[in-house]
């Protein structure tokens, strides 16, 4: 590989994160809602059957407890959640979606799906299986990193 083509994945990896988050800002933000805040508030949908807590979700994407924090204050200042003291610990809290919240689920698969489709234009179905393979290795790998520096850090 030349020295000038020696970053290009990691160059096109951050290009393509900010584009797809550039476009589902684009389309989220008609009903109020950030990229981030859209991902949280379907992993509460998609879990509303049980008790989420903040810390579920941090570990889920990976974020620190304040970026989820920001997220779930503003999710639930705009209405789309509650939160309550969990039954058996009183140090965590529970994350409910309210029926504004509820409201938002058709809408934001809706969005995935446009936002998967754009993605996966032109590929063929094996390509795209290859492609998902890939992107899972890469993203464990990335999150291995990213999970040694957090635990690190909370020593």
């Amino acid at each position: 590989m030349s020295p000038e083509n020696e970053f290009h994945i990691a160059g096109k990896v951050v290009k393509l994160g900010n584009v797809v988050t550039w476009l589902r800002n684009r389309i989220t933000q008609s009903y109020g809602l950030t990229s981030s805040q859209s991902d949280v508030i379907g992993f509460v949908l998609r879990n509303a059957d049980r008790q989420i807590t903040a810390g579920e979700i941090m570990e889920h994407f990976v974020l620190s407890q304040s970026t989820v924090a920001g997220i779930l204050q503003r999710l639930e200042s705009k209405g789309f959640i509650t939160r309550s003291v969990h039954e058996s610990d009183s140090r965590k809290s529970v994350i409910f979606p309210t029926a504004l919240g509820h409201q938002l689920r058709k809408s934001l698969r809706e969005t995935a799906i446009q936002t998967q489709q754009q993605m996966l234009r032109g590929m063929t179905a094996e390509e795209q299986v290859q492609l998902s393979h890939l992107l899972q290795k890469v993203l464990d790998n990335m999150n291995s990193v990213r999970q040694k520096e957090m635990g690190d850090n909370r020593e």
